[in-house]
């Protein structure tokens, strides 16, 4: 084998760690979280360490992955008095390039009481149309007194992207976000929050790339500056809550916020004759002539009758909506779904479905709407204690109104699938016996890009035995028959052997696989293993080996993984 590994500095480490626990022999006692107790001042250290190390080899083609590679992640908590708690989230890694986003963070995390800081690289979420999933390079503060709570966090949400050679796109302007929250009630019960997000570009971290006509002149103009890459403002104001009735079987909950975008901060500025509540917006985010601004909601129910329960919910995005502070957000968008549950024979059989419909185009402009209706219904049987079975239906239709051939949306998706388990014996030892069978079409009727149906059949069967408390055995096979009118049919086959053991405190599995797929045929290997070490630590080891056979030009070859980590929580 062409082994393009290297020897990993922390993989040694980690292997003469396990060698040396190994070989003492002994039960060693988790370590308790280091204390440190006196009269005036107590403290406690919590929190996780994990150092890991991989080596990669590879036989047949170019290597996918650096030879070797390690990682340090570490999260510890040191707390005073019982009340005041400090944080620090590290994580170090080698994997990376020119070409990835530097994954190196730090984040301090204080709290005392109902008073938590934020430092450094953090994420605090607030509602699901303001401000969530953003990372910011800053600070934050979170009070949550009683039933009150009030938030602020501000910092870089985003960082520049400086033009490469050629004037490469994508490019990105420095962004500056702020946000804060101010809650009443309790989030699991009743509560009322109102939340405001204002994030802003600084046009002067690419002003000199951006204003320099000249370079843009010499650029190829498919390669220039997208319209998107312009300096942005934006203000968001929700609002979300929730009350829960009827000794809380009936719960209803919802949002709404509405957002002003300024898409490109060189715009002129709008007259306050013009817009009538320009003036008070002034002082939060002047209005320019490429300013918009449109609004979203949404409002859900849930009511829980006993044997049946019954959920709906209503959902508006408007076309123009726009959050700086959503990594991704879908507007023009309108859905609403219907679904509930029912138990019979008591709780023996249990029926779910639940509908949903979605479509855009909300304010008409555009020349065809596109409509999304999703289906799902299922069925679960439990006959005694040793057998249970079910049965799923899921329906997806995708169309629109469009009158030219080639902007026609018709598509259709069909998916059955039924499981049923037997617990059993076999040769005097306990077994489950499992069968499942999928069914899955898919067609698509646009008259220029037609895809023929397309018809999968999926059997599978395994059998687990519990050889003793320590070993079980789990034999699995499965066969995916894939037709379409267009190409020959074609065989999947899938076989596999699995088995796990405990002895003592080391836990370990080893599995083997092989598929024959398309006319090639794939050998797998995996074993894992993890064993507790001294002073509370865990090791962790898995190795995996893929042997893959030559199809068509595609040559043979083979890839082996070897991941060593260990872990200490305290």
């Amino acid at each position: 084998m062409n082994a393009t590994a290297r020897r990993s500095p922390a993989l040694v480490g980690l292997a003469v760690c396990a060698l040396a626990a190994a070989a003492a022999g002994q039960e060693v006692p988790a370590a308790p979280p280091l204390q440190t107790t006196s009269s005036s001042l107590p403290v406690t250290l919590t929190g996780g360490l994990t150092m890991g190390s991989e080596l990669y080899t590879v036989n047949g083609i170019e290597a996918r992955r650096p030879g070797a590679t390690w990682q340090l992640a570490m999260a510890p908590e040191l707390s005073f008095f019982g009340q005041f708690q400090v944080g620090v989230n590290v994580l170090l890694s080698s994997d990376g390039s020119q070409l990835r986003q530097n994954m190196s963070q730090l984040g301090l995390n204080p709290r005392f009481g109902w008073v938590t800081l934020h430092l450094g690289d953090f994420t605090r979420n607030y509602s699901s149309y303001t401000l969530q999933g953003t990372q910011l390079s800053g600070a934050g503060l979170d009070l949550a007194p009683g039933i009150f709570r009030f938030s602020v966090q501000g910092g870089v949400s985003q960082r520049t992207v400086e033009p490469g050679p050629a004037g490469t796109p994508g490019l990105a302007y420095k962004r500056h976000l702020y946000a804060a929250s101010l809650g009443v009630g309790r989030e699991g019960s009743d509560f009322l929050n109102l939340t405001l997000v204002k994030a802003k570009d600084d046009a002067s971290s690419l002003s000199a790339a951006l204003a320099d006509t000249t370079l843009l002149d010499t650029i190829p103009v498919a390669l220039r500056p997208r319209v998107e890459t312009r300096p942005q403002e934006n203000l968001v104001l929700g609002s979300d809550g929730q009350v829960r009735l009827a000794r809380d079987r009936v719960t209803i909950k919802g949002e709404a916020a509405f957002a002003l975008i300024t898409r490109d901060l060189d715009s002129p500025a709008a007259k306050a004759g013009a817009v009538p509540v320009a003036g008070a917006l002034d002082g939060l985010m002047p209005l320019q002539l490429s300013t918009s601004g449109d609004y979203a909601w949404h409002l859900e129910s849930d009511a829980n009758l006993g044997l049946a329960s019954v959920q709906a919910g209503y959902e508006y995005v408007g076309a123009g909506y726009t959050s700086l502070g959503l990594p991704y957000l879908i507007n023009d968008k309108r859905a609403y779904d219907l679904g509930g549950s029912l138990r019979l024979l008591q709780s023996h059989l249990v029926l779910q479905g639940q509908y949903q419909h979605q479509n855009d185009n909300l304010l008409g402009q555009k020349a065809e709407t596109t409509d999304r209706d999703a289906l799902v219904g299922s069925a679960t049987l439990l006959l005694g204690r040793r057998v249970s079975t079910s049965i799923t239906a899921m329906s997806n239709v995708l169309s629109n109104d469009a009158t030219v051939d080639t902007f026609i949306v018709n598509s259709h998706t069909f998916a059955l699938s039924t499981a049923t388990t037997v617990q059993g014996g076999l040769l005097g030892v306990p077994a489950a016996y499992s069968v499942s069978y999928a069914l899955q079409r898919a067609s698509d009727a646009n008259p220029v890009t037609r895809i023929p149906d397309v018809t999968v059949h999926n059997l599978s069967t395994s059998v687990q035995v519990r050889v003793s408390r320590a070993v079980s055995l789990t034999p699995t096979a499965s066969l995916a028959v894939t037709s379409s009118a267009t190409a020959p049919t074609q065989s999947n086959v899938y076989l596999g052997f699995r088995g796990q053991a405990r002895m003592g405190r080391l836990n370990g599995s080893a599995s083997v696989t092989q598929t024959f797929s398309s006319g090639r045929h794939v050998f797998g290997l995996l074993a894992q293993a993890d064993y507790p070490l001294m002073w509370g630590a865990r090791l962790s080891f898995q190795a995996r080996h893929t042997r893959y056979g030559a199809i068509g030009a595609q040559p043979a070859f083979q890839e082996s993984f070897a991941d060593l980590s260990v872990a200490r929580s305290f």
